[in-house]
């Protein structure tokens, strides 16, 4: 039987390089007091690409969305469910904490309505940090741990740097907001790791069957159920939940013939 624990490689030495160059554009666009002019110029320049290109986007950083997203990998890549569920338990603390213990404005709150553009509900309170970037930095990163193709690890940086992009674009978060989110969801991926491969009852059949459970219930709620703000964005939603459905469908099938196949051999054997 294969040895799953091999599956839970070495950390890379490039995967620690992200957080730092984060911190450090945090602390360059804190000090330098270029929070609200770069804020407006990026809202600006990105209000070209129209509204509902950054109301997709943003809708993949959604929370539910993101979970729903990783139902066909449940007993497939158990490792890999596994370290992004503790992963996600760990961003909503984070997210969460952060949020309620300090409660930055967000820019509708600080700067006139007619100055920048805003796609959406109009929030004005805890603006830091992202959520929407925190959950897209977890899923790219922990996607990077455990596979190694450059081409898919260039795509998942660039959609997590699009979506905490989109939520400058609409006008919900300062840069800094997206660059924490990106820096708390990247260093928790990286800390869920090697407890994920520590706590092995997370890649037992039983505990992925119960998460694949949820994430089913939650697929199945999202075909009926708008979860996100815009109307505009239920059906890329409805579009993500169906295809997670049906490659999860695609997998209990071949599972089911892979059984069936190995019962008839064994029969076989003894006739």
């Amino acid at each position: 039987m294969k040895n799953r624990a091999t599956n839970f490689g070495p950390l890379e030495y490039w995967i620690f390089l992200p957080p730092v160059i984060l911190m450090l554009l945090i602390v360059a666009i804190h000090f330098g007091g270029l929070g609200t002019p770069l804020f407006l110029q990026l809202n600006h320049i990105s209000e070209r690409a129209g509204d509902f290109i950054w109301i997709g986007l943003t809708t993949l950083g959604d929370g539910l969305v993101v979970c729903v997203l990783l139902l066909p990998f449940v007993r497939r890549k158990p490792e890999l469910v596994w370290s992004m569920v503790l992963s996600w338990l760990l961003v909503a603390l984070f997210v969460k904490g952060i949020k309620n213990l300090i409660n930055v404005p967000r820019p509708l709150s600080v700067l006139s309505a007619a100055d920048f553009h805003v796609i959406g509900a109009p929030y004005r309170f805890n603006s830091f940090p992202s959520g929407h970037a925190a959950v897209a930095a977890t899923f790219a990163a922990t996607f990077c741990l455990f596979y190694k193709q450059k081409w898919l690890r260039a795509l998942l940086v660039v959609v997590a740097l699009l979506i905490g992009l989109s939520r400058v674009a609409m006008g919900l978060h300062w840069v800094t907001d997206v660059l924490a989110g990106f820096l708390g969801g990247w260093s928790l991926a990286i800390l869920a790791y090697p407890i994920a491969a520590k706590l092995r009852f997370g890649v037992s059949p039983v505990t992925q069957t119960i998460i694949g459970v949820i994430l089913l219930a939650a697929a199945v709620r999202m075909l009926f159920v708008n979860h996100t703000d815009y109307e505009q964005a239920f059906r890329l939603q409805q579009a993500i939940a169906l295809g997670s459905l049906l490659l999860t469908a695609g997998n209990i099938y071949r599972w089911r013939l892979s059984a069936s196949g190995s019962t008839s051999d064994s029969i076989g054997k003894l006739t």
